[in-house]
Order: structure tokens, then C-alpha cells, then sequence
């Protein structure tokens, strides 16, 4: 990330306006490339905008009054949603072609009704994702979320001098930042043999976590860097958990639902491919090795140095 102009004694409304200000062009500078379909990475890219954004809201949103931001909130939702149909997509279809063209030619052809029902699914979100972006709704959230931008951020607090009030940054950070570890740390108690689900929102809360430390860390100590170099490690570990939890799903969903879908296809099988079902068993197994090994990246992580380092990431304001 290149600097944002975050000051410690900016208050929370004038840094939030200008973290969102920041994301939000990002997000803007992406869009003809998700329009084009050229460059996937840059579908990734404004997904990861939003992403951003809305951890932003989450961080900053004290200093705004709710009806303030309840426009920000409800565009980048759906923006989100719409977005990620097709880069869950890509991630899947991604990963099957590396694994399809590992395989003799005999077992890629078993498996090209799988890549074909996946490019009809991706061409079914693309479209409604490309209606999304030429709708009045996305028009008028990018408007709106311009004027916010671009208008004079207005506090919903206001200073006494009988008893001050937290708002400039400095005051807060050292919250925003602790409380989004902590909702971390609580976990620890039942990572014992946890379910996907379980991490899966333990995922979610390590972005929240990660977000708002890149989103701080231009006012942060120099070891904010070592502490989101861990939290990624946890996060990337968990990522690839997902998408492999997501892969067995979607390729159950195929084989148990082959009988309708092969009437969709043009290389039709008239049954099951098997190198559909030794994929699914290869993914299983990838997912039981992923959530082994998840204790181990845990512990590297829930370590005293790295509270040691946040710290002092934080004492600096």
C-alpha cells in the first residue's frame, strides 16, 4: 500500500474519509479490467477494494454519524457479493486446470464436463455481475460514495473541555487494534478438533484484524510489519482451507446432480467421470491435511513475540 497521509492527531472522521478515499479509488482504477475480463487478477483486485473499504467503515465509522456511511455499507455489500460469484470461480477454475493438465491426456478428457459446467457458471455470474455494474443502484452508489468522499468529513462528536472526548486517532487506535486481536485470541479454547465452520469464522475475524492494521499501519511502529506478516501466514493457511472446503462442495454438488447437469454439456459422459471423483478425493484429502496442520500454524502464531511486537507497533502513538 502506498501512503494514505494518515496523521496520529487526524480525527477519526478526517483519517477514515481519507482511508476510504484511498480504497476507493483503488477500486475504481480496477473496474475497466473486471468489464474487459482480460486480467483476472484485476476482478481480484477490486473484490480486495471492497474488502478493504468495508474494514474501513468498521474501523472509522465512530467518527460519522450511521445515516453517514449506511449508503458506503449497503453498496459495498453488494458490490461484494457480485464480485466474488466469479472470483470464487476463477480461484476454482484456477486450481483444476493446474491439476487438469498434470494428468495424461485420456484423464483430461474426463474431466472437461467439469470445466465446462464451471465456465457456464462463471459465464451466469459474470453476466449478472455486468448487469450489477451498468445498474442505477452502482451508479448511484460510486456518486455517492464520491460526494462522501470529496465533502468535509462531519463529526458526530464534539470537544468539551469540561471532559474531553476520544477522537483524534491517536486515542483510539490502540482499541480498534487490541479488540480485533482479541477477537482472535478467543478462539483459542476451542481450536481442539474445530469444525470448518468454526474457522471459517475465525478466517473472517483474522481479515478484520489484518485490515485494520494495513489501514493503520502508515502511523503504527515499524513492528506492525512483522505482525502482519504473521497474520497472513494464519490467514493464507485458512484461505486455502476454504477454498478447499468449497471445492468438495461444488464437486459433490456436480456428481450428485450429473444426471441434469450432463444435459446442459456438450462433452457429454453418460456417467460419472471418474477423474471428477478422484478429484474430489484428492481435495478431501488436501482439506483433512489443511486442518491438521492448522494447530501448528496457531501456535507459531499465538506466540508472546508477536504480542510483544504489536505492542510496540502501537506504543509509538
Amino acid at each position: 500500500m502506498f501512503p494514505i497521509g494518515l496523521q496520529p492527531t487526524q480525527s477519526v472522521a478526517e483519517a477514515g474519509r481519507k482511508v476510504l478515499s484511498y480504497h476507493f479509488h483503488d477500486f475504481l482504477k480496477h473496474e475497466k479490467g473486471v468489464r474487459s475480463d482480460n486480467n483476472t487478477e484485476a476482478l481480484h483486485d477490486m473484490r480486495v477494494a471492497t474488502r478493504r473499504m468495508r474494514a474501513a467503515i468498521r474501523i472509522f465509522e465512530s467518527g460519522f454519524t450511521p445515516s453517514a456511511l449506511k449508503f458506503f455499507k449497503s453498496g459495498l455489500k453488494e458490490t461484494a457479493q457480485m464480485l466474488g460469484a466469479v472470483r470464487d470461480l476463477d480461484v476454482f477454475i484456477e486450481k483444476f486446470t493446474a491439476h487438469q493438465q498434470g494428468l495424461p491426456s485420456v484423464e483430461q478428457l474426463e474431466l472437461a464436463p467439469l470445466l465446462e459446467y464451471c465456465h457456464l457458471q462463471r459465464d451466469l455470474a459474470r453476466t449478472k455481475m455486468l448487469a450489477y455494474l451498468d445498474s442505477k443502484n452502482y451508479k448511484k452508489f460510486k456518486a455517492g460514495a464520491t460526494l462522501f468522499i470529496t465533502e468535509e468529513a462531519q463529526e458526530s462528536v464534539v470537544t468539551s473541555t469540561v471532559k474531553p472526548v476520544r477522537y483524534q486517532i491517536r486515542h483510539v487506535a490502540s482499541t480498534l487494534l487490541y479488540a480485533r486481536y482479541e477477537a482472535l485470541r478467543v478462539y483459542e479454547p476451542f481450536l481442539d478438533n474445530a469444525s470448518l465452520e468454526l474457522l471459517h469464522q475465525l478466517r473472517i475475524d483474522s481479515k478484520h484484524f489484518r485490515y485494520a492494521l494495513e489501514n493503520l499501519q502508515e502511523i503504527l511502529g515499524n513492528e506492525s510489519t512483522s505482525v502482519l506478516t504473521e497474520i497472513k501466514h494464519i490467514q493464507n493457511h485458512l484461505g486455502d482451507l476454504n477454498d478447499a472446503k468449497v471445492a468438495c462442495q461444488f464437486l459433490d454438488d456436480f456428481l450428485s446432480h450429473w444426471k441434469s447437469y450432463r444435459q446442459k454439456l456438450t462433452t457429454v459422459r453418460t456417467k460419472k467421470p471418474e477423474a471428477v471423483i478422484d478429484y474430489l478425493k484428492l481435495k478431501v484429502v488436501e482439506r483433512e491435511h489443511l486442518l491438521e496442520m492448522f494447530s501448528e500454524v496457531w501456535q507459531h502464531f499465538n506466540s508472546t513475540q508477536l504480542r510483544h511486537h504489536l505492542a510496540l507497533a502501537i506504543s509509538v502513538l
